[in-house]
């Protein structure tokens, strides 16, 4: 080989290299547990937030709430009005992306709910007494509020809002 093609051969591979991006591994360090690594960031799945993706959706929901429901309409022509929860209404983990929630709206039974991103849950629900909730909710801070509509056994319903605090 020439002195002057290896000579041209080696600058074309310095200046190569010299100009190539670092392939540094970015995600070297990074932890995300359930997530997965992007260029250094954490992106988590479905039932999971946070920097390395270590809080469940689940966790802000969990605990003893009181509050209020407001019954907006009426099928079965009862009076219209405001029920106050006179016991907790107390949310439990079910998975990272279900709860449970006894004595929802003052009824001394439970229903479950799916959680659909990481503050807010869609309910549709029979509880073993029958009736059937369907309906959703956030959660901001400690504040737990939503609407559902409840239908009874004789096809009835009730449509409500409802407020609770942790």
């Amino acid at each position: 080989m020439s002195k002057k093609l290896f000579i041209f051969q080696t600058l074309i591979l310095g200046a190569f290299l010299m100009f190539t991006p670092s392939c540094a591994d970015n995600c070297k360090d990074v932890e995300c547990n359930t997530g997965v690594c992007v260029d250094g960031t954490c992106e988590c799945g479905d039932g999971y937030e946070g920097t390395n993706c270590e809080t469940e959706w689940s966790a802000k929901f969990v605990g003893s709430f009181l509050g209020a429901d407001v019954v907006t309409a009426s099928t079965a022509g009862t009076p219209l009005g405001t029920y106050n929860l006179t016991k907790p209404a107390v949310i439990t983990r079910k998975s990272e992306v279900s709860i449970s929630i006894s004595n929802f709206g003052g009824f001394d039974s439970f229903i479950d709910a799916t959680l659909s991103e990481s503050d807010h849950v869609n309910i549709n629900y029979t509880d073993p007494a029958g009736r059937k909730f369907v309906g959703e909710g956030h959660i901001s801070g400690n504040v737990f509020s939503g609407s559902y509509v409840v239908t009874y056994s004789d096809n009835t319903t009730d449509t409500a809002t409802f407020s609770y605090t942790k």
